[in-house]
């Protein structure tokens, strides 16, 4: 599996097989995880205290069986923090998802007091995504929140500008980046042909509006074949 074909299955699972990932599955995400670090100058930890962060409570009620997920850490010098974190945070969702395992980014309805991380002075914890192993099928309240979700997604059209003249790589960009993950499905990301060129945007600076634009950009590049960070 391509990690072009994994962002077409990927959907956001929310109830895990209660048990930690196997030592092979384990071994190959932390290979992942340091080829990842070495590139983007975002700090990545596979925790597995799931349980404390995701409890009945803490999590709402929309969690269950968490064991494991990943810390995502910036440096909150860095302008471009949040949005380095969404771009390569979703790289590795998508190599998780074809190892076969379940994510789903989380932004608020996990325990944050309970991740047992050690920051450095200008260290941040942005957010943390949940991973581990799933059964085949989604249950009923999976089914649910994923049908509100296809609902609620935006067009092509309605995530960027330029749409109907752009060149056919520009909508495969758009296209792939409407299937992406998005903060409380806002998907505040736009697209824009221009000159030959592509670029996005978000408007304002809320911190999960700019990991939404990471993650759009990840699949836009993955979509499109073309580059359009900076990073």
């Amino acid at each position: 599996m391509t990690l072009l074909e994994a962002s077409d299955i990927r959907i956001s699972r929310r109830a895990y097989i209660p048990e930690l990932i196997s030592d092979e599955k384990k071994t190959a995400l932390l290979s992942i995880i340091a080829d990842i670090q070495a590139r983007s100058g975002i700090r990545i930890k596979l925790m597995e205290d799931g349980e404390n962060c995701f409890s009945l409570i803490k999590s709402y009620g929309m969690f269950s069986g968490v064991r494991s997920y990943f810390a995502l850490i910036g440096n909150s010098d860095d302008p471009k923090m949040h949005e380095k974190i969404g771009y390569f945070g979703e790289e590795l969702v998508l190599e998780a998802t074809r190892l076969g395992l379940g994510t789903c980014w989380v932004a608020g309805s996990y325990d944050k007091s309970s991740v047992s991380l050690k920051l450095g002075e200008k260290e941040s914890l942005a957010c943390v995504i949940s991973v581990g192993e799933i059964k085949e099928t989604e249950n009923l309240k999976e089914k649910f929140l994923s049908g509100i979700i296809k609902t609620k997604r935006k067009s092509p059209e309605e995530m960027s500008i330029g749409y109907a003249t752009a060149p056919e790589w520009f909508k495969k960009g758009v296209e792939c980046a409407v299937n992406a993950p998005s903060a409380r499905n806002k998907q505040p990301v736009i697209f824009e042909y221009s000159a030959d060129k592509a670029t996005a945007r978000v408007n304002g600076n809320f911190s999960f509006n700019k990991i939404d634009l990471g993650i759009a950009e990840y699949h836009f590049e993955l979509g499109s074949g073309n580059k359009i960070t900076e990073f």
